[in-house]
């Protein structure tokens, strides 16, 4: 016997559906099979205590309540209307607002003089950062020059950073040798 129909037989057996032929041959099953045995003992333990469990009834006035307490299906549903359609607005007003900045802004730039002027403002403004970079770079440059101890100073806070890193790393994620025993 397969251990599928043993398992329906077994429910059976707890409704009381069970042919006494029936029985008897799950008797021999649960004999022979002790996993099906120990099986039918656990379904037992669980039946017996269900049955012992009293019955709670819910107050009388539980399916009114509940029911009160439902949200309303038509703010619900106007509810997830204003969600979608702000969701929705979200995405089309980013996007109908560059199209009017492109159709407002598009004559501007078919004038080839403010192209041109345009163009001379972007160079001029690469030119004039390029220059604070290289005087940053020049005033750093004599700084440690005048100042060699800075450079030290600095050498030795990231030796001390870079050495406490990976103290706390070992201490963080290495677990300690005495908590493992």
């Amino acid at each position: 016997m397969e251990h599928e129909e043993t398992y329906v037989m077994m429910m059976d057996a707890l409704d009381g559906e069970l042919a006494a032929d029936q029985q008897a041959e799950l008797d021999t099953h649960l004999r022979a099979c002790p996993p099906c045995m120990q099986e039918w003992q656990a379904v037992l333990a669980v039946h017996m205590l269900l049955q012992q469990t009293p019955a709670i009834a819910p107050a009388a006035d539980f399916a009114q309540r509940t029911i009160a307490r439902l949200p309303n299906r038509r703010a619900r549903l106007a509810a997830t209307a204003v969600i979608y359609s702000l969701l929705l607005m979200g995405g089309i007003l980013p996007l109908a607002l560059v199209v009017v900045l492109a159709v407002t802004i598009s004559p501007i730039f078919q004038d080839p003089g403010i192209v041109g002027s345009l163009w001379a403002m972007v160079q001029q403004g690469l030119s004039l950062m390029g220059t604070v970079a290289s005087a940053l770079l020049a005033g750093l440059g004599e700084l440690a020059v005048q100042q060699p101890a800075i450079i030290g100073w600095f050498l030795v806070i990231i030796g001390i950073v870079s050495v406490w890193g990976g103290v706390s790393r070992q201490l963080i994620f290495q677990p300690n040798s005495r908590q493992i025993q």
